[in-house]
């Protein structure tokens, strides 16, 4: 889990931890393109977020992004009284 709070941390945190591509090696089955419209298909809607990868549902072996935004940590901290 990763509190990303601009698109630069988000493009950072992606290539690192869901395309698991680092600056030594840097090689990727995905073109830049390829990889620049993913990025932008999988964006969180806001910043300040915190993102995570997750198994989905449906598909076990697939891994997706999901992103909780500050609404929903609000509500849960009201639920757990915190002020």
């Amino acid at each position: 889990m990763q509190l990303l709070t601009n698109a630069f941390e988000y493009r950072n945190w992606m290539m690192t931890h869901y395309f698991m591509i680092d600056d030594i090696d840097g090689t990727s089955l995905l073109s830049n393109e390829e990889l620049d419209e993913y990025l932008f298909d999988l964006r969180p809607l806001d910043y300040p977020c915190l993102a995570m990868i997750t198994t989905s549902i449906n598909q076990p072996m697939v891994n997706e992004v999901t992103f909780i935004y500050r609404e929903q940590i609000a509500h849960w901290a009201e639920r757990m009284g915190v002020n």
